[in-house]
């Protein structure tokens, strides 16, 4: 159900990608809108979190929700976690830590 999200996003990331300059690519990358990406928790101090993978679907300041591959939903907290997500060819970690000061919707 949430496949054509994660296509529409990779659509946005790759004009996004196109139509910035390589000076601005990590800022613009790490201010993206990540609704429809999938994300990776790479690390996290919840141990259990470590390996979830999903598409992004909600953002609060505090958390990311994910739909996992299997359909389970997961709310995952911003602040003890490393998330990993791709764009095109470039692979992107974020801090979760450092996540807070980004505009989300409730």
């Amino acid at each position: 159900m949430f496949k054509p999200m994660h296509n529409m996003w990779k659509d946005y990331i790759m004009q996004l990608i196109k139509n910035i300059g390589k000076n601005q690519l990590a800022q613009s990358l790490l201010s993206a809108d990540l609704h429809g990406a999938i994300l990776l928790v790479a690390d996290s101090k919840i141990i259990s979190l470590v390996g979830v993978s999903g598409i992004m679907v909600r953002e609060t300041a505090e958390t990311f929700e994910l739909i996992t591959p299997y359909n389970k939903f997961r709310v995952v907290p911003k602040r003890p976690s490393v998330f990993i997500f791709r764009a095109d060819c470039w692979k992107i970690t974020l801090y979760g830590d450092k996540l807070f000061s980004r505009s989300f919707a409730t």
